[in-house]
């Protein structure tokens, strides 16, 4: 009898250890998965905003881009030694596709906010640059990013009193606006500002935001 009450109190001894043993496990498993949780608040959120690059934009991965109030400039790299006609822009009120014809597109995808499709305009520079120039239909809105699938900048830190696209020239705005405008004219059937200057006066007055060079007017 004795021994049985001896083997018993073993088998109960033995029982308590193994019970402890599972309660610090469990501790220790609670412990840690909030160490883990804690650190991922800590980390940052691919949702939180980044801040603006010195012109109000960001520099991607396959392009970077800037913006004042009325327009949204985006210069996507495209292999050196490339073609104007094997270039794929293609501007839409709400889309934006750009790339090379025979590869994978850089940009597919909706647009921030709607654009002015005959105020928009690409070119290609140096046979590696594509520059494309889209007119916002709201010209007072600043963008958080130039397609919605993009990470957004923080745009309470945007400068308002940014006016040259991208460290433009003056001479070089303002041959993109020109350039710009006509693209605009032709879409609409209307004479283009070698035939009728005083229309390029008249639509550089209703975009005062533009802020062009004297020389220009």
């Amino acid at each position: 009898m004795e021994n049985k009450i001896l083997s018993l109190l073993d088998d109960i001894k033995k029982r308590k250890r193994e019970k402890k043993d599972e309660s610090e496990e469990e501790e220790d498993a609670e412990n840690k998965r909030w160490r883990t949780s804690e650190a991922d608040t800590k980390k940052p959120s691919h949702d939180d905003p980044l801040p603006p690059n010195k012109n109000n934009g960001l520099d991607m991965k396959n392009y970077s881009w800037s913006q004042t109030l009325g327009d949204v400039m985006v210069q996507v790299s495209v292999p050196l030694g490339t073609k104007k006609k094997l270039v794929v822009c293609d501007i839409k009120n709400t889309s934006l596709r750009v790339g090379v014809k025979g590869q994978p597109l850089l940009i597919d995808d909706e647009l921030y906010q709607a654009v002015k499709v005959c105020e928009s305009y690409w070119t290609l520079e140096d046979n590696e640059t594509v520059t494309i120039l889209l007119s916002k239909c709201n010209p007072w809105e600043w963008w958080k990013s130039v397609v919605k699938v993009d990470r957004g900048i923080d745009t309470s830190r945007c400068e308002p009193g940014l006016r040259r696209l991208h460290g433009l020239g003056y001479e070089a705005e303002r041959h993109m606006r020109k350039l710009l405008f006509d693209y605009g004219q032709k879409c609409k059937g209307l004479p283009t500002s070698d035939n009728c200057p005083e229309v390029l006066q008249k639509f550089i007055v209703h975009h005062p935001y533009l802020n062009l060079p004297p020389q220009s007017k």
